[in-house]
Formats: C-alpha cells, structure tokens, sequence
C-alpha cells in the first residue's frame, strides 16, 4: 500500500494582511491508504479513521514556523507574560529578570531613575490567568489604567531585528535598547546583544489571540490554556498583535540573553541544519567520519550537537530510503550507503518543508499561502505506517536503539537478524561455571570459584565502558571486592541483583551517549526487585515507596502520565545512568555490601563521565549520591541536588526531592547545551 500524507492542511497560517492572526500548526496528519483493484488494474483512495500519525516538530515545521513569524522582524516589543505552566509555578526562565530591565517602556512616566516600573495589567480579557502581581510582563506599556499610550518619543527601540532558526533551536534579537548596555549587560559594551531562545518540546506550537482560549484538550484546561504571550507593535500603524504560545505537555523553554557570545556559543553546539544549503554531502560526510564509529546511526542522527533538525519521522523515512538498518552502527555503513542517506535525509525534510505551503521561488521571498495545503502531497513511506510501498510490514519498536519509538521494515532494511545482532553470549571455562546462570532468586547461588573476579568482570560487556575500566578490573582492589562478594555466596547468602545484571547500567548507556547521570544508594534488597538500574524495578514488581515519589514528582513536574510499571530502562535507553553507588546487596540487609569497594569502582565511572563526556546533568539524589559531586566539574556539567525520595526524607531537608523540579530543571540544562530532552515517561 501506499500512504498518502498531507502535512500542514490543519495548520493555522497567518497572511501577511492578517498578521501573526493564525501562526500555529497541528503536528498531526491524515492518512489515507491506496487498495488495488486486481481485476481492473486500477486504484481507489480510501480515507481511514481520523486517528492522528503524533508527528513532533522537526526542522522542517520549526523553519515553517520561522517563516510565518517572519513579520514580527520590525516590531517592538512592548510586553510579555507568562500565564501557565513551570514559569508560573517554579519561577521565571533563566535570565528573565536581568533582561526585563534592559527594556523601555512606551509610556514615559512609567519610568523612574532609568528604569521600567513594573505594574499591574488592567487589560485583556484573561489576565486572571497570570497569577497576580508578580507575574506580569517587565515592562508596562501596555493596557495602562490610565489609557495613555505613551508621548510617542523613542518608539524605535526595543525592535526585533532577526527571528532565525537552527534545526529546532529559535531564537529572536532585539536592538540595543534604549538604556547603556553598561547597566544591563556584564560590565561590557562588546558582549552585549539581547535574544530570546524558543524550544518547543514536543507539543509547543503558536496561536493568535482568538485560538489562545479555545480548548483543544476539555479533559485537561490547564494544559490547554497558553503557557505566555508576547505582545509587540507596528511603528507604522501603532496597532498590537499579541502571539500565544501553547504547550500541553510543557516541554517547551525559554531563556532570555543578553550576551552575543553566548548566543554564539549556542549556535556553534548545534550540528550544521540539515534544511541549510550549506549542509552539503562533504559536510554530512565528515560529521559522520569523526563521529565514533561505534555508535549507532540513530543515536548519531539524532543527536542535534551533529546534524541539527533530524527527529523521529525524518530519521525513519531516510533510514527506509537509504535501506539502512536503524540498529546498525556507523562502522556497518559504508561510503555510498552514507551518501545515499544524506539525499534521502535532505528529501524527506525538504519535501515535508515544501508541503506546509512555503516555498521560495527562484530563491526569492517567500509567497504568500492560501492556508489550506501546500503545493503537494507528502508521502510517508514508513514512519507511522502498517505496510510498505513494497507490501512488507512495517514494524514500530517502541524501544528503539536511541531510546524512542523506530519505524522499520525488516525485510528491506535489516543488515542481519535481531537474534544475530542481539546475541548475549559470555566466554568462560566450563570448569568455572557448569552452565548458563539464570535470572531470579537463586541465580547468584551457583557454585563459584576464585575465579569469580574474572566472571564478575565479563558481565561489563559495553565495549566505552570496559576500555575505560579495565585497568581498575585486573586490580587487586577488585579482586578483593569479587572475593569478598564470592565469601557471602559460597556462605549460604544471596545476593542481588543477579550476576548477570550488575552492570546493567553501563551496558545499557555508551560512555558516549549519557546526557544524565541518576545516582542511588545501593540496590533493592528483596526477592525480583533489582535488575541493575537505580531505583528500577522489573515489571510485575510492586512500585517501591521511593519510586513512587519519582514518579509523583515526574508527574507533577512535566506532566507524564501515571505508570503502569517501574522497569526505568526507556530511561537508560535515551542516556540516563541509573547507577548505585554501591552495585550489589545482601538479600534483606540494605547497605550491606558499602565499603567493599564498589564505591571507588563508581568513583571511577563518574570521573570518567566528568573528563569524557560534555554537558552532562548529574541529578544526586540523598547523602551517599551527593558525595560523588566531589568528582564532577560544575563547570562543565550540571549538578541538581536534593534529598532522596524515600518517603523518610522525601520532604523534610533544605533541599527536599518532592517539589524539587529536578526532571524539567534536567531537560532545560539539556536543552541550553544543545541536547534532546528526556521523554521521563514511563513505558
């Protein structure tokens, strides 16, 4: 079958008489399906039910959006308020307040000492909305009680000069202002440049003022309402148009600079756009010729530090072209494969682009859009598809090699079969080990001999992880720690997790590919608990209390829904480290194993990550985590810091877990250093 995709006949589009009055899109398609008529040859088109294909924003709809906010470019920026969502509850976006004074207000006798005075809003219809007082707009030029708008003087300040984008990354400049860069900016005049960054999550989209309140979600009002607005003014004509921004799942950031550098920077983290002419074959080539060979080509796709703008439909549709095995890694694909990708990569994304209506003919502006449907019909050919245009089954693993759903099609794309790739195999003597170790109770009673170091050590399979620790693992501190494990087992004890789980955390997150660093205690101490990750549990297994406050503050933070379970490997499978500080325990008895020497092993893994790895957030979770900050460099990583989620202490420190923001204040540090947030969900 064929599927037939149009994107962007949902999207509200702005004109350019009427406009920002419809600057939004759906990131939902409708899919139709092509049934042959074998007796007469010919085909009939057949709508299927309106179940929308979830299509999160990629480059191709960002740039789209940037397109149709382009006549923002010219206007001043006269306000901006948050109404919903983290900025309400957990404060301002970073650099907000320092920015807001840079502003100028319209009405000058606003102004005292050079500076804006912030005041209460009397107008628009929803300003119940925005929590009071404290959570208006910086500057007051708009909707003053007193009616005035202002002398009319210095209205050319406070303009927009730009509104870009990089992959998924926006942003907007503002001229200087009207006030000296020296009493807003650090201390410098050259650094200075004030810009406004935009991410949009994965539900983020914009509205006019007419859609802002019409509720796209009943069940849920507080996730349809608009999370902030900015209102900006025509020189010209002096009118105001105010720009909603709505994101149900609240995914979306802001930050607010005032530094060029920094924006700089930003930019110069981000991989070359793939929408960008510039991103040519060569280009493409080298990013992924110094990439390490042994990652895996989604993780590498997706990874907007190298190519910017790639997500989930763009990845699966290149993959399939190319006919390449998403479960391969870069070392697998040779030179013309990788060539072959970059074109089809390039044609899915412009192809999507072309099809929300935007084009440039002969280089020049953009036209103007009827609103309806772009030039022509974008085919998906597997992304969110049942069958291939070749009739094979297109299968949709929802635990892809990169963490997140993949759409394949086996037939066409596999360069071997799962069970060949994914063999688990582990080299020992038989004279060690009569046979296979099982998963369960009483897997880690097998008779064992002095052997059990180098047994220990085979189950660390990651090839980043067993280079950088190898040399402590044919130490004796190690041999001493196996041994002293070995001494409980042969004693009668039973010890968790299962030999072939302690290292699960490693083996599931490459050195390379952590973005997040979780760090416990020590494992689950009871029968079919702990299987390797922190705070984990295999399903079937009653959620733990601690795990509940994880979950209770990822649901209160950003939003996921309830889980059904508490298996956290969809975490480690998008670079989250779930790791103890200690790796093993005796059954009944937690805390039982500290001090034998895995607390110098996880040493070793964090410091590896500090001097390795770039940008990583370290989230410690109670005493013995925090202990590990001594081997991280705050200056180049992330360290979020509260108490531990047992219910014991859950609340009652200075820095209590339960209220701490701790997932969302992860995915901002993510996001600033050019990173894919972390889908916390559950799955």
């Amino acid at each position: 079958m064929i599927f037939t995709v149009v994107i962007a006949s949902a999207l509200y589009i702005m004109t350019t008489l009427t406009v920002f009055s419809q600057a939004a899109w759906a990131f939902s398609v409708t899919v139709r399906t092509r049934n042959t008529l074998l007796a007469s040859n010919r085909a009939r088109i057949q709508r299927y039910s309106r179940q929308p294909i979830t299509m999160m924003p990629e480059g191709p709809e960002v740039r789209t959006l940037v397109d149709q906010l382009q006549p923002a470019v010219g206007m001043r920026l006269v306000d901006f308020r948050f109404l919903s969502g983290r900025y309400v509850r957990h404060g301002r976006p970073a650099g907000f307040q320092a920015f807001a004074r840079t502003m100028t207000p319209l009405d000058a006798a606003k102004v005292r000492d050079g500076k804006a005075i912030i005041h209460h809003s009397a107008g628009g219809s929803h300003n119940s909305n925005n929590g009071g007082g404290d959570n208006v707009g910086p500057y007051s030029a708009t909707h003053s009680n007193d009616g005035n708008e202002g002398d009319g003087r210095n209205e050319a300040i406070d303009v927009i000069t730009s509104l870009k984008c990089k992959g998924k990354f926006i942003y907007l400049t503002l001229d200087g202002g009207g006030m000296n860069p020296h009493e807003n900016a650090n201390g410098t005049t050259e650094d200075y440049k004030r810009s406004i960054w935009v991410t949009l999550g994965m539900t983020g989209r914009f509205v006019n003022e007419d859609e802002a309140y019409n509720s796209t979600n009943s069940w849920n009002e507080e996730a349809s309402n608009p999370r902030w607005y900015m209102e900006l003014m025509d020189l010209t004509t002096r009118r105001r148009k105010r720009i909603y921004y709505r994101d149900a799942r609240n995914f979306g950031t802001l930050h607010f600079v005032l530094s060029a550098k920094e924006l700089d920077d930003k930019l110069e983290s981000l991989g070359a756009d793939l929408l960008d002419k510039d991103t040519t074959e060569d280009v493409f080539l080298d990013v992924m010729n110094k990439s390490i060979q042994s990652r895996n080509i989604c993780k590498m796709l997706m990874d907007q530090g190298k190519i910017a703008g790639i997500g989930n439909y763009i990845l699966a549709e290149g993959l399939y072209r190319a006919k390449i095995d998403p479960f391969a890694d870069l070392h697998e694909i040779n030179l013309d494969q990788r060539r072959t990708l970059y074109h089809h990569l390039r044609e899915v994304a412009f192809s999507s682009y072309a099809a929300q209506g935007l084009t440039r003919p002969n280089g020049g502006t953009y036209r103007n859009v009827d609103g309806h449907r772009g030039e022509f019909e974008f085919q998906l050919q597997c992304y969110g598809q049942s069958t291939s245009p070749n009739g094979n089954p297109v299968v949709k693993e929802v635990n892809g090699p990169h963490g997140r759903t993949i759409w394949f099609v086996a037939e066409e794309q596999l360069f071997m079969l799962p069970s060949q790739r994914f063999q688990y195999n582990i080299s020992v003597d038989d004279s060690v080990v009569a046979e296979s170790q099982t998963k369960g109770e009483n897997s880690s009673k097998q008779p064992l001999d002095n052997s059990f170091a180098r047994i220990l050590s085979s189950q660390l399979t990651e090839m980043s992880w067993k280079h950088v620790l190898a040399p402590y693992m044919d130490s004796e501190s190690f041999r001493a720690l196996a041994n002293s494990i070995q001494s409980d087992i042969t004693g009668g004890a039973t010890v968790y997790p299962a030999v072939e789980d302690i290292f699960a955390a490693l083996n599931l997150c490459p050195l390379n590919e952590i973005k997040c660093v979780i760090v416990g205690q020590d494992p689950y101490h009871q029968p079919r608990q702990g299987h390797g990750l922190a705070f984990s549990v295999q399903k079937g297994v009653a959620v733990p209390p601690s795990l509940k406050n994880i979950f209770k503050e990822a649901m209160d933070d950003v939003g996921i829904e309830p889980p059904h379970h508490g298996n956290l490997e969809c975490w480690a499978r998008q670079g989250v480290l779930l790791l103890n500080t200690v790796l093993t325990v005796r059954r009944g008895e937690a805390n039982s194993h500290a001090k034998l020497g895995w607390e110098g092993f996880t040493d070793l893994v964090i410091q590896a990550i500090n001097n390795q790895a770039n940008s990583v957030v370290f989230l410690l979770w109670g005493a013995p985590a925090a202990k590990k900050a001594s081997c991280v460099d705050e200056s180049r990583h992330t360290i979020i810091r509260t108490s531990h989620p047992s219910p014991l202490g859950a609340t009652k420190t200075n820095s209590p877990f339960l209220g701490s923001r701790c997932f969302s204040r992860a995915n901002d540090a993510l996001i600033i250093s050019g990173k894919e947030p972390i889908d916390w969900s559950v799955k």
